[in-house]
């Protein structure tokens, strides 16, 4: 038997296009696919386009489905930055919804800390859980530490030197007699 689509001999067991792999067999056996989301018969855009990418486009431009929350919802006050967020990112200040680039005070220019005298000298709280409150106390706290421990091993660095250059001039100063002696 020849095959209408192909136009290749094969016997009654393999005459199916799926049988012998028919590369002609989308002319011929065409399937209308239909939209898991509106259950609508899809047309095609064209005649060798698949039926995965003829839903993909319906789905995209034109189902008619119950509508989809959209999962980054959570758009950046800032009125040029067009980013959207999976979590609502607020500022603890001025109650406004930021992306993650923009969350802290001092990356969104935040009016309310203008505002606001600041009377401590540690930073402000931006971050939303205790925990995070805690690490940053720690690394504050790490820090000041560290300032200290630099600040006392510079003035022990100052105090060597000047012993030691106190040392070499007495030592020079005694050589040279030894010197003179000679």
């Amino acid at each position: 038997m020849k095959c209408d689509a192909c136009s290749a001999i094969f016997c009654n067991d393999h005459i199916k296009y799926d049988e012998h792999q028919c590369p002609s067999s989308h002319r011929k056996n065409i399937q209308i696919p239909i939209c898991p989301l509106c259950n609508q018969a899809v047309s095609y855009e064209y005649r060798d386009q698949s039926p995965d990418h003829a839903v993909s486009a319906h789905i995209d431009r034109d189902c008619k489905s119950k509508k989809r929350e959209k999962v980054y919802s959570n758009k950046c006050s800032i009125p040029s930055c067009k980013q959207r967020e999976v979590i609502q990112v607020k500022c603890d200040i001025c109650l406004k919804t930021y992306c993650l680039r923009h969350r802290f005070p001092d990356d969104h220019q935040c009016q309310q800390m203008k505002n606001t005298p600041v009377t401590t000298s540690k930073p402000l709280p931006t971050k939303v859980s205790s925990n995070q409150r805690t690490q940053e106390e720690d690394d504050y706290l790490l820090a000041k530490a560290l300032q200290e421990s630099e600040r006392e091993e510079s003035q022990r660095n100052r105090t060597h030197q000047t012993t030691t250059t106190a040392t070499n001039n007495s030592a020079s100063s005694a050589d040279k007699k030894t010197c003179s002696v000679q």
